[in-house]
């Protein structure tokens, strides 16, 4: 992508350029995973952002986008190599993409598609339109364009028109994260889950690696949780929930994986790596191969009331919490998941159901006092040596 510096700042070991450039050579530097980058939130539904097609062909002003250069530098410093990552602007670079890709449809198939009314227009291309993500109504915004004043002046909206680029050399991983959270405070919230996985992102590659079952994990913009709870299988899990169990386990108690937990991880110097430390790959195969182990026992004593059990955060959050705390190292981990699984048949998480379903709801906070009572039901019951069978009535009378 060729362009104009307008500007740099230096911060620490790390540059900023302010750049302008053509929405044309942008589009056309654009990589092909553009929005794979792992920090990065879905595309997501936005009316106003839908409307752009106006602003470009208006030829108006588009907030700056923010891209982050993975190259090592500013080639010839004039010169973007297509080796970038957006790291603010994603949807609105979505929708630019879009709409340049229904210009094209329209110069190559519409425009010379006899006098078809705007109806017809809209059922003869709908599939073409789908499969690039655009929409009738805004091939039919080119085309009105285009009718009133000329394919040139059309591409003129793309070769023309400049946009302004902060362009990011130097930055490490940590930085672009915190860079992308301080982009995003004023936009939309970026969820909890989301900014958790962030700070954890670097162990989703080991995570991924580790062949136990059909494991599956899932990203919080894959999938929601409300969705989540309602269509997992044995093997699928957020990977949200198996970092806020993996710091349960650490803790040996139930974390609450709130905002509050989020900040204090960003801004306590030194403990994500303290986390992380303890995160070794061979920790790792152990506490996904427990997680899968737990699940498939689950499933297996308890059919689909297990599986949806599991698949709930507080669930993992507490049963983790408890295996740590009846862990004297991390390494005992695979000794007490493997004693809990021959013995689940006496977790008995249909009184479980039951004894949280009697709750009132009007004095009790439900998450906690779910989280609490899994954690006391299960740590007793492998301090016992899986002696008896879990009493769920006195789990939670204990703790209401």
């Amino acid at each position: 992508m060729k362009f104009q510096i307008l500007d740099v700042k230096r911060e620490g070991g790390s540059s900023c350029y302010l750049v302008k450039a053509t929405l044309q050579e942008y589009l056309a530097a654009l990589p092909s995973n553009y929005s794979s980058y792992g920090v990065q939130r879905s595309i997501v539904s936005n009316i106003y952002l839908d409307r752009m097609i106006n602003t470009v062909l208006d030829k108006a002003h588009i907030p700056s986008i923010t891209l982050v250069s993975t190259a090592g530098g500013l080639a010839g410093g004039a010169f973007l190599d297509s080796d970038f990552k957006i790291l603010d602007g994603l949807q609105r670079t979505h929708r630019l993409k879009v709409i340049s890709d229904t210009k094209d449809l329209f110069l190559k198939r519409v425009m010379n598609d006899g006098e078809l009314g705007d109806f017809q227009i809209r059922r003869k291309y709908r599939e073409e339109l789908v499969a690039i993500g655009s929409s009738g109504n805004i091939l039919l915004a080119i085309k009105n364009f285009c009718e009133e004043k000329g394919e040139v002046e059309l591409e003129r909206c793309f070769s023309d028109a400049s946009q302004w680029f902060e362009i990011w050399v130097g930055l490490t991983p940590s930085e672009e994260i915190k860079k992308m959270l301080l982009l995003n405070a004023g936009h939309k919230p970026v969820s909890i889950k989301h900014q958790l996985e962030l700070l954890f992102l670097n162990i989703l590659p080991m995570m991924s690696e580790i062949k136990v079952g059909q494991i599956k994990i899932l990203r919080d913009k894959d999938v929601s949780a409300t969705s989540f709870s309602k269509i997992r299988k044995l093997g699928e899990y957020q990977f949200s929930q198996l970092i806020s169990a993996l710091v349960s386990f650490v803790e040996k108690k139930p974390i609450a994986t709130n905002a509050e937990f989020v900040e204090s991880v960003q801004n306590d110097e030194g403990r994500l790596e303290e986390y992380i430390e303890k995160f070794s790959f061979e920790f790792l195969q152990s506490f996904v191969r427990s997680v899968f182990a737990i699940d498939a026992a689950c499933f297996e004593n308890f059919g689909d009331l297990g599986n949806k059990w599991v698949a709930r955060e507080v669930s993992l959050v507490a049963v983790f919490a408890a295996i740590g705390e009846c862990c004297v190292n991390a390494q005992d981990i695979d000794v007490v998941v493997s004693g809990l699984t021959r013995n689940f048949s006496k977790c008995k998480l249909d009184a479980y159901e039951d004894a949280r379903n009697s709750l009132d709801l009007a004095k009790v906070n439900i998450g906690r006092v779910n989280k609490v009572a899994i954690f006391s039901g299960f740590k007793y019951f492998i301090k016992s040596e899986f002696a008896s069978e879990i009493d769920w009535s006195n789990a939670f009378m204990d703790v209401a």
